[in-house]
């Protein structure tokens, strides 16, 4: 069995969350010929003396370096990955980073040539790829399932600042964060997007700052110079056209995440309610859409259902998605290569960015149409 060390940087809430998905992979994964050890959180607060599940805390980032950790997770705010990355890379450390790579295209495009230039395996916590039911549905596109995709919307929507006493942070300083709902959601959406049905050709955005300004920690009040919300209307290489909507101020109890695909021979519908399966409806003989199962014949859809949770092991889909994420990069790492082209590898992430940093140049033009 190959032991892997595993350093995290960051321990805010998603730096929990990874925490948590490598805690349970031993007890959740069958037939994992790895062996996890958390061996050491890096946490900027030297006032916290908590390790928590890590075997060892550190303050700083050359600590996982000098504990020898074959892969680093970061889970820092978004301005700290470039350099971050940078350092880990150059001192040979596997790199497992949260979304988005970094602040705007041409900072992941430069991670990811510098990761490429010294060999190291890396991947983007997008973590839908990860869902079965997307793995499921892009099969079954690849496959013209659907026949000519005519159209298709999707949404992501979150209510964690819909409370405007919330005070300001990193996520809405533009500086910061490289922009609000559009890079935080929108980054999800946009890659699942171009994982499901390829490149995009053309972007037109519009956002809108709900709340334009939050308490701070002099007890005034702070400019918010991020979106809450933001819509974006892709046209696609092949021709599909189609919207995606992201909102952190917006609630959905029926459904947080959506997509829906039109196609010449019907209609699928994946959504966070069925984790595990696409709703797929077929026009039938008779010209009636009829409601079909799809089967697991990719190679990728079949290895996702070996690194995921079972439904009764499931520890939520959000969890899930991360957890099977982690045991990809872990398998990567294992084999010293990318197993599965599928895989969110840096390069990907700053494709994905691209149609981002896209978006917001469209919303700066009044919505006029930006190309790729």
């Amino acid at each position: 069995m190959r032991k892997i060390k595993v350093g995290l940087v960051g321990y805010g809430y998603i730096g929990k969350v990874h925490s948590v998905g490598y805690s349970n992979i031993p007890i959740v994964i069958d037939n994992l010929d790895i062996e996890i050890e958390m061996s050491k959180v890096i946490r900027r607060k030297e006032s916290i003396k908590e390790k928590n599940l890590w075997l060892s805390l550190g303050h700083e980032i050359e600590d996982l370096v000098n504990e020898g950790v074959e892969i680093a997770d970061i889970c820092t705010p978004n301005y700290l990955h470039r350099s971050q990355v940078e350092y880990l890379a150059k001192n040979g450390v596997n790199i497992y980073c949260e979304k988005p790579l970094g602040l705007n295209y041409e900072e992941c495009t430069r991670l990811a040539d510098i990761t490429e230039e010294e060999d190291i395996i890396n991947q983007v916590a997008l973590v839908y790829r990860f869902m079965p039911a997307i793995a499921k549905a892009r099969s079954f596109l690849l496959n013209n399932g659907l026949g000519d995709i005519i159209n298709f919307r999707g949404h992501l929507f979150h209510g964690s600042y819909l409370n405007p006493k919330r005070p300001i942070s990193w996520r809405l300083q533009r500086n910061k964060s490289g922009g609000g709902a559009l890079v935080d959601l929108g980054i999800h959406i946009v890659d699942t997007v171009r994982f499901l049905l390829g490149e995009v050709e053309s972007v037109k955005a519009e956002t809108n700052t709900v709340f334009k300004e939050r308490p701070n920690d002099d007890g005034g009040y702070s400019i918010v110079d991020v979106d809450d919300w933001g819509l974006v209307n892709l046209d696609m290489v092949d021709g599909a056209k189609g919207t995606i909507e992201v909102s952190k101020v917006s609630v959905n109890p029926l459904e947080v995440f959506n997509i829906e695909i039109y196609g010449t021979k019907g209609f699928i519908k994946i959504t966070d309610k069925d984790f595990y399966e696409p709703n797929v409806f077929l026009f039938n003989k008779d010209n009636n859409l009829e409601k079909i199962t799809i089967a697991d014949f990719d190679p990728y859809s079949r290895y996702l259902n070996t690194i995921i949770p079972s439904p009764k092991m499931s520890l939520g889909s959000m969890i899930d998605m991360h957890l099977a994420s982690q045991v990809n990069i872990l398998n990567n790492i294992s084999k010293n290569r990318i197993i599965f082209h599928e895989t969110p590898t840096f390069s990907e992430g700053a494709k994905s960015q691209k149609i981002i940093d896209l978006a917001y140049q469209s919303e700066y033009k009044g919505g006029k149409q930006s190309n790729i």
